[in-house]
């Protein structure tokens, strides 16, 4: 695509957050007929409103028409917004092209893409493989689902030498050309099936990431996982895989060393813990070592790399009892992890706003390693209905209601763990607001 076709085409951006503004900007900018639809009411809107409507753009909101869905030759959906949406379905029924803000952007993009998907770990391996890039002297772009929109760079990519991108489901399953030089997938678990029509529509979203590639392009892989492997033979680039097993060409963890080829990593110094930040770091020396970084500086740059907030963070050790904030982990599989790296005996303050999906599969660890369950939010029966049986479970209506409690339960040497498996929209606006008054809470007890 040039900004010849897109001039004077009839373009709808669905959902009017940080990247929907972006993209309308970025269209207007290049002569597009753009009309923005967002099913928030106007008086939410009000200020991007009236900034976008003085720019040219029309502004439907507090409903999403079909009669505007169909006027459109081609429809750019914002990261959240459903290909399920009724009006979605018949655009794409009627032949009208749907996409990402990222495969937009992508169409205006020159330089060679590192992107990263997975259930969980996205964001800390992006930043690691970033950080290792820039103390190799490279001019990095970080953004796409962390940070800035990916649109907000499209035909000014001049100035970076690598774009590092972490994508999630939603921006990859409205791809069609997206071809990353090294595409990284980390791990599956169920997640966002409040979004995706099934478990198949988000590992076929997923697994999008690979679909353009050729033999001149890469793919990295967690090869312990089972999810991904059964996918494999659609990947037809070169393939690295990374995990607990040698794999001839592959990168793996051998208990004390990382290995890659003939050369040995030594992260116990590592201030990252867990099995899935080993993951992470295999994921990250796989992708940084094909664009021929200096396995020391690797090595170094993984060993000083300071945790991200909100994931498996420490908080405050009170009486002997560790507190730790994990409000990023809003899927079963991510709370499952953040318990593999404690033993026991850990008090879980879980809960929130479901995503669709059960809670089975923290079973047998809760029954391992937890000594109380205390559950708050939208979906706290849910969880209890699914876990209640497999350890002591107490319910809470806020969140500082569930700190009391696992407060007054704890004894010198337990774990606190704030890791609710669910999204934060129920009772707050993002899972970082979330993690914020849990920390908060925590260092006024």
């Amino acid at each position: 695509m040039t900004q010849m076709e897109l001039s004077g085409r009839k373009i709808l951006v669905v959902g009017l957050g940080r990247t929907g503004v972006e993209t309308v900007r970025f269209l207007l900018k290049r002569g597009a007929v753009v009309t923005a639809s967002d099913i928030s009411p106007i008086e939410k809107l009000q200020k991007v409103v009236t900034e976008l409507e003085g720019m040219g753009a029309t502004i439907e909101s507090g409903e999403h028409r079909l009669e505007t869905f169909l006027w459109a030759d081609m429809l750019v959906l914002s990261p959240g917004v459903p290909f399920g949406l009724p009006t979605v379905k018949e655009a794409i029924k009627r032949g009208i092209e749907v996409i990402s803000e990222i495969e937009l952007a992508s169409r205006f993009i020159k330089k060679p893409i590192i992107g990263i998907t997975g259930s969980n770990g996205k964001t800390t391996t992006s930043t690691i493989i970033a950080q290792i890039l820039e103390a190799s002297g490279k001019s990095v772009f970080l953004g796409a689902n962390i940070g800035t929109p990916l649109v907000q760079i499209a035909e000014k990519d001049d100035k970076y030498d690598l774009l590092v991108l972490e994508l999630s489901s939603f921006q990859l399953q409205g791809t069609s050309a997206f071809k990353p030089f090294i595409g990284t997938i980390l791990n599956i678990s169920p997640n966002h099936l409040d979004h995706h029509e099934n478990i198949g529509e988000y590992i076929e979203s997923k697994m999008k990431l690979f679909s353009n590639q050729t033999y001149n392009e890469w793919a990295i892989y967690n090869a312990d996982d089972n999810l991904i492997k059964e996918h494999l033979f659609k990947i037809k680039s070169k393939k690295i895989p990374f995990g607990e097993t040698a794999i001839e060409g592959g990168v793996f963890f051998d208990g004390t060393y990382i290995r890659f080829r003939d050369e040995l990593y030594d992260l116990t110094k590592m201030k990252l813990i867990g099995k899935h930040n080993i993951e992470n770091a295999m994921a990250a020396i796989a992708s940084t070592r094909i664009l021929e970084c200096d396995p020391r500086l690797i090595e170094e740059t993984i060993i000083n790399f300071n945790p991200l907030p909100h994931r498996i963070e420490f908080v405050r050790e009170l009486k002997g009892v560790k507190y730790y904030n994990d409000s990023k982990s809003t899927s079963p599989g991510a709370t499952l992890r953040a318990l593999e790296c404690f033993k026991s005996p850990i008090i879980l303050i879980a809960g929130g706003k479901d995503k669709g999906g059960g809670h089975e599969i923290l079973k047998d660890t809760l029954r391992e390693r937890v000594k109380l369950l205390v559950l708050f939010g939208e979906s706290k029966f849910r969880i209890e209905k699914d876990l209640g049986k497999e350890v002591e479970t107490v319910i809470a209506f806020s969140l500082e209601g569930a700190i009391e409690k696992a407060f007054k339960d704890s004894k010198k040497e337990d774990t606190v763990l704030f890791s609710p498996a669910c999204s934060s929209f129920d009772m707050f606006s993002s899972y970082e607001e979330r993690g914020r008054r849990f920390k908060e809470i925590v260092q006024n007890l």
